[in-house]
This record gives C-alpha cells, sequence and structure tokens, in this order.
C-alpha cells in the first residue's frame, strides 16, 4: 500500500487492536489464533526456500556456503560491541514472552497454560527466530542495504523470487497487527493489575460490562497514538529511537524480574509455600542469578557505549520515573489478621 502514508495506516492498526480488545478476551485470542498460525506458515515456508537455496538446490542460484558469514570483513566485523547494540532490537523483539504469566491469569488452569505456553515459546524460538536469521546471514552479506529495511524481503528478492517477496510484506503487516494486538493486551492488564494494588490510578481497575479493562487499554492505545505522532514529526529517527528505548526498558524489566524472582521465592520457601507443579524455576536461585549478572552487564555495557548511551539512560531515567510515581497513591493498611 505504497499510497496510503505510514501514520494513516498505523492509525487504522491502532483502531482495529482497540475493537478488539475492548470487545473481550475471547476476540483477542480468536485474533491471534489466525494471525499467528499465518505467521507460522510463512515463516515455515522462508525457512524451507532458504535451506534449498542454501544448499543450491533452487534454480539459478549457487550454494553460498560461509561466504556471507565469514567475509566482508570476517565473522562479527565490529566486535561485540556491534553484538550488545543488535541486542536492543532483539529484546524488543522478545518482548511479548512475558504475556504468558500475564495471560495466565485468566486461564481455568494458570499453571498448566504456563508450562504448555513456556515449552511452546522455547521450541517455536529455537526453530522460528534463529532459523530464519540463520537462513538471512547465510544467503545475505551483513553489509547488505537492504537487510536494514527488511531482511526477510531482501533475502527472497536476492533469490529472485519478487512476487513472493510482496506477499512477505503483507504477511509482515499481519505480524505487526499481531505484535500491537499483544501489545495492548498486556500493556492494559499490567495497568489493570497496578490499579488493584493502588500503584495506578484506580480508574484503570474498572472493568466494561464483557470483563475488559476498558480505562486501561483505551490509556494503552492513547500512548500508541502518541508514538504515531512522533513518527510523523520525526519520521527519520523516531522509530528508531522508541526500538532502542523499549529493547533497553526490557533490560530493566527483566533485571527487576530476576530479582523478584529471587526475593520472592526464597521469601516463599521459607513460609513452606512451593511453586506449582512444573512451574518452578530451574537450578533456582543459582540460574535466576546467573540471567541477574548476564542481563546486568549487558546493559552496563549499553550505558558505557557512547552510541547506545542516551538511549539506555533515557530507559532506565523512564523507569525509575513511573517507579517514582506508583508512591503517589496510598496503599492499603497491612491486614492486622
Amino acid at each position: 500500500m505504497p499510497a496510503i502514508p505510514v501514520w494513516v495506516a498505523a492509525l487504522v492498526l491502532v483502531g482495529l487492536v482497540t475493537v478488539v480488545n475492548l470487545t473481550s478476551v475471547r476476540a483477542y485470542g480468536e485474533m491471534e489464533f489466525w494471525v499467528v498460525w499465518l505467521k507460522v506458515a510463512v515463516v515455515v515456508a522462508f525457512i524451507g526456500i532458504g535451506l534449498v537455496a542454501v544448499g543450491g538446490l533452487l534454480p539459478g542460484t549457487d550454494a553460498p556456503g560461509t561466504s556471507n558469514l565469514l567475509g566482508h570483513g570476517g565473522f562479527l566485523p565490529h566486535g561485540m560491541a556491534g553484538v550488545l547494540l543488535a541486542m536492543t532490537g532483539a529484546m524488543f523483539s522478545f518482548s511479548g514472552s512475558e504475556i504468558v504469566t500475564v495471560a495466565a491469569g485468566e486461564a481455568k488452569d494458570p499453571a498448566k497454560a504456563i508450562r504448555g505456553c513456556t515449552r511452546s515459546i522455547l521450541w517455536r524460538v529455537s526453530v522460528f527466530y534463529l532459523g530464519s536469521l540463520a537462513v538471512v546471514v547465510l544467503l545475505l552479506p551483513w553489509d547488505a542495504g537492504a537487510v536494514g529495511e527488511s531482511p526477510f524481503a531482501a533475502t527472497l528478492s536476492h533469490l529472485g523470487l519478487d512476487n513472493a517477496s510482496a506477499v512477505l510484506q503483507v504477511v509482515l503487516f499481519a505480524a505487526m497487527v499481531s505484535t500491537m494486538n499483544s501489545q495492548v493486551y498486556v500493556s492494559s492488564r499490567m495497568m489493570f493489575a497496578l490499579a488493584r494494588d493502588r500503584d495506578a490510578p484506580a480508574a484503570f481497575g474498572r472493568v466494561s460490562r464483557t470483563s475488559a479493562p476498558r480505562n486501561a487499554i483505551l490509556f494503552t492505545v492513547a500512548l500508541a497514538v502518541c508514538c504515531v505522532m512522533l513518527q510523523v514529526v520525526h519520521p527519520t529517527t523516531a522509530f528508531d529511537r522508541l526500538v532502542s528505548m523499549a529493547g533497553d526498558t526490557m533490560f530493566v524489566t527483566w533485571i527487576s524480574v530476576a530479582g523478584a524472582q529471587i526475593v520472592l521465592g526464597r521469601r516463599d520457601r521459607r513460609a513452606g509455600r512451593v511453586p506449582a507443579a512444573g512451574t518452578g524455576m530451574w537450578l533456582f536461585p543459582w540460574l535466576s542469578w546467573a540471567v541477574l549478572v548476564v542481563v546486568g552487564a549487558m546493559f552496563v555495557s549499553l550505558v558505557v557505549m557512547p552510541d547506545s548511551r542516551v538511549d539506555a539512560v533515557g530507559a532506565l531515567v523512564l523507569t525509575v520515573v513511573l517507579g517514582g510515581i506508583s508512591f503517589l497513591f496510598p496503599k492499603p493498611a497491612p491486614s492486622s489478621e
């Protein structure tokens, strides 16, 4: 849809997602089901075509071997600094994984839902995310101009499959719908939970007749519209800056999650409470400490490096400000029982 301005398409997308989330949880789930299956089918086809091309079996193409992976300046031409900078985008891409525990609260059997979804995430990431990236880096050099715009489409165009590339663009739009849908769902539920715990305005804790946290959804959508307006005002820098800050914020979030798990996990065990079967952390607390140290060291590296310092510090300041705001709301008195 090249004739339609990006901001118009974005607002239409925001409107669609708003209607779905305000309708009911079932409507959200139905939309995610069909969009996710569409994404999975296309990614599987992409990986299949890529593997055929990597093996030199696709007509009109030669097997690239490791020339694109090890050539053009060698493996990791910019060293670990380039990897750390790329991690912000990767963290942004993985930011939806915590939806498992958020959505489990509305399931009939939360423990079973968490077990099944966590296993599903692990194998899907291993196959779809890492598999598709492996195809891209094997077939295209890292310094190819089109890689930074749309790696999948650039790879198919490189193989002479321009029609498939056009279809992929439509599917990528569907993927954006899915991402937006999930983010509105998770963000509104988190706002709802914060309001119920008196860490956010009470208005966000109200639900509609369909049991949807209406005010929290509308507030989340309002923030999304602000992001669209930023893209209109700063079309060349807004998107990259928002993605970087969102990715850096996930570093802070996962550091907080790991720390909270260590503290609360030990507290529960001292009180004799154990996690539901199959939901406990492996090698607790040592694996939690390992996550805390590794993710923390990566975030410190982003703060130190000049190219990423502004976004990393901005994400940290935003987190501190939002945390401070929660103290403005009165908390319930502790129970005497």
